[in-house]
């Protein structure tokens, strides 16, 4: 019995479902060329991103809800990253807790943070107030806060945290900046810092608000070098890394080289736009250079910007723009820091605070184009 032969109906639905298969399966593989290949590309402003890039995740920890900003790094000597932050709250789950800094590490590539907490296991105040600065808060009315400006690891392996005071207005909001100076802490040589304790304060108040915020530090030779900016202008200074603590060490950069007196200073050059009251400073092995982040005049952005030196004191190199993924055009994102420790031969990892949400910190690796010289700095597109 010879088989039957279809007929033409048959034949056309036939032909129609293999036609509907082909396209589907062709738009399933369009999708997915889309979504691996067109879509990072479209999210990250066209950047030739490395594979495991930080494409603007948010760092998370055992705390559900907490909120912070700033994220000062500096690299232990494991491997992992110490992570410093401004005001850390957790006011809409247990445990309830508020501090005005604290301190946590990440495993390398991880966003994961194990925080430094005490006996109620909630994240102790890393940059400690002293008593009469606590004893100064109003609740729901004001509070003086600590908050940290920098850090960086000195030669005998101190960790040097810059921070600033101010008198924070809650209703009305409103900063008064009273004080700088700066703290230190020593990494635990069996590497538990969940339980290593606060930093200590090495250098009390030793600028005020005459001075401004004396920030940024980063450690280089015998010499550590901080950045003061004001009225858009910043300044470089310098003292040895053993006299820290001595006001009337420190040296003021006069454009042809370093004079006790602060009224010789002479702002640094920067080749376009200008950072804000705090950018952050650090130097790029991979590079050999220094750079610093922020956005245009600290001013609240979804653009970063970076800029690139071969010296802490400049001359600074025109500004290479960046889009930070998942910060609105109308709020931005604020505190940008560099670190050098998370990045690679390819890219700088980059990290910021929300200000539409949270504020949460999340990371972003940003694909740099160095020029010889740190002539030039440009970031890489596709």
């Amino acid at each position: 019995m010879s088989a039957r032969r279809p007929d033409r109906r048959t034949a056309s639905r036939t032909a129609a479902a293999v036609a509907w298969a082909v396209l589907a399966t062709l738009l399933v593989a369009g999708l997915a060329a889309f979504g691996l290949v067109l879509l990072p590309r479209l999210v990250h402003g066209g950047y030739d991103v490395p594979d495991g890039a930080a494409v603007g995740q948010r760092l998370v920890s055992r705390y559900p809800a907490v909120v912070l900003d700033q994220g000062n790094t500096v690299t232990l000597p494991d491997g992992r990253t110490l992570w410093i932050f401004a005001d850390t709250a957790q006011e809409k789950a247990e445990p309830h807790f508020f501090v005005t800094s604290s301190a946590a590490v990440s495993d390398p590539d991880s966003v994961y943070l194990k925080f430094t907490t005490g006996r109620r296991g909630v994240p102790v105040e890393f940059l400690p107030r002293t008593p009469a600065e606590r004893a100064r808060t109003v609740d729901r009315e004001r509070y003086v806060a600590v908050w940290p400006t920098g850090a960086t690891t000195l030669a005998d392996g101190r960790v040097v945290v810059a921070y600033t005071k101010y008198l924070v207005g809650v209703r009305p909001t409103s900063f008064t900046f009273e004080a700088a100076g700066l703290f230190a802490w020593t990494p635990p040589a069996d590497g538990d810092v969940a339980g290593a304790g606060p930093a200590r304060r090495i250098a009390d108040d030793i600028w005020g608000p005459a001075d401004g915020a004396v920030a940024s530090p980063v450690a280089v030779g015998r010499y550590v070098y901080f950045t003061e900016c004001e009225s858009s202008r910043c300044y470089s200074a310098r003292v040895p890394a053993d006299r820290l603590a001595e006001r009337g060490a420190y040296r003021w950069w006069t454009g042809v080289g370093w004079s006790p007196s602060r009224g010789d200073r002479q702002p640094m050059t920067y080749g376009s736009d200008r950072p804000g009251r705090n950018p952050p400073t650090a130097y790029l092995p991979a590079w050999r250079v220094f750079a610093t982040v922020d956005t245009s005049g600290g001013i609240q952005s979804s653009t970063g910007l970076i800029w690139v030196a071969p010296r802490p004191w400049g001359p600074w190199s025109k500004a290479a723009r960046f889009p930070l993924p998942g910060c609105t055009s109308a709020d931005g994102c604020y505190t940008l820091n560099l670190h050098p420790g998370e990045s690679t031969a390819r890219s700088i990892r980059v990290s910021y605070a929300t200000a539409h949400e949270g504020p949460h910190v999340r990371v972003l690796d940003v694909p740099l184009v160095v020029s010889p010289g740190a002539d030039g700095v440009t970031v890489r597109r596709r």
